[in-house]
């Protein structure tokens, strides 16, 4: 698992500002590019696996699941396949403009084994 972060810590630690009736109001806005890639994977079908058996989909009460109805895909780089789970329509296109699919389990048309279906 790779994390790749350019946010400075400093910014990331800045004190919220106080609203006027003295409760703290915080103020969120895109500062910094972030991105997680999860992976690599040997297959399509094995990052679709790990996906849905992730903390992000799975997850471990009071902490997770993070999302719960995230749909799982995996997309190809470097000869290998990393993991993708978005709740977003548009992370569907994301991962299709990177020649990736979407995971279907226990797919019946292949004896009950993952697949992943490329988006159209």
């Amino acid at each position: 698992m790779a994390l790749v972060s350019t946010a400075s810590a400093a910014v990331l630690r800045a004190q919220p500002a106080a609203a006027k009736n003295g409760a703290e109001v915080m103020h969120l806005s895109q500062r910094q590019f972030m991105e997680v890639n999860l992976g690599p994977f040997a297959s399509a079908s094995e990052a679709c696996d790990y996906c849905f058996s992730s903390f992000t989909k799975e997850g471990v009460p009071p902490a997770g699941p993070v999302a719960p109805a995230c749909v799982c895909m995996s997309y190809p780089e470097g000869g290998q396949h990393n993991m993708f789970c978005a709740t977003p329509v548009s992370a569907a296109g994301f991962v299709k403009e990177k020649g990736g699919c979407r995971c279907k389990p226990r797919d019946m048309e292949a004896m009950g084994k993952t697949t992943c279906q490329p988006i159209e």
